[in-house]
């Protein structure tokens, strides 16, 4: 096959997803506990392939904490603070928060159609940890919602895709 052929046909196969809005609701629960620490929360867009491609948030007090967020911190964290300082924030108190993603990866460039993970994680001095993970898909062009029950430091998600 012609190296021009291929590449146009691994390009049209890859289509982008850039028309979509991924809307991810994010709810922190209350929680009565003494003494009570904010959650520090990430939430991050991956690969089936575990592969990390975009921050959505980081929410935190002292960055040296920030690995306690094992699994963000392992794909994205670690070495691409330029990456998410753009998107960190003090942790908030207890509430619902919106978030929003174009479909671009923390280059800029379009994720091609398919499948991806929407994850949360979130830690807690003196509390807990949680991870929930969803997988959707990308490129389908119709509207999809998802909705993810409480664990006991994330309160309800709700994803829209549209």
């Amino acid at each position: 096959m012609n190296k021009l052929l291929f590449v146009i046909l691994m390009m049209a196969l890859s289509s982008p997803a850039i028309s979509e809005t991924v809307t991810v609701n994010v709810t922190v629960p209350i929680i009565n506990e003494e003494p009570y620490h904010r959650p520090y929360m990430a939430v991050w867009i991956e690969t089936p392939e575990r592969i990390g491609v975009k921050t959505l948030a980081v929410w935190h007090e002292k960055k040296k904490w920030l690995k306690d967020l094992r699994q963000w911190w392992r794909k994205l964290g670690r070495e691409n603070s330029a990456h998410y300082d753009a998107v960190t924030k003090a942790t908030p108190k207890p509430g619902d928060y919106q978030l929003e993603w174009n479909g671009k990866d923390t280059a800029g460039n379009p994720l091609a159609a398919g499948y991806y993970f929407v994850c949360i994680e979130a830690a807690r001095e003196d509390g807990g940890r949680d991870f929930i993970k969803q997988k959707i898909q990308l490129g389908m062009h119709t509207p999809q919602t998802y909705v993810l029950d409480a664990k006991p430091e994330i309160g309800p998600i709700r994803i829209h895709i549209k």
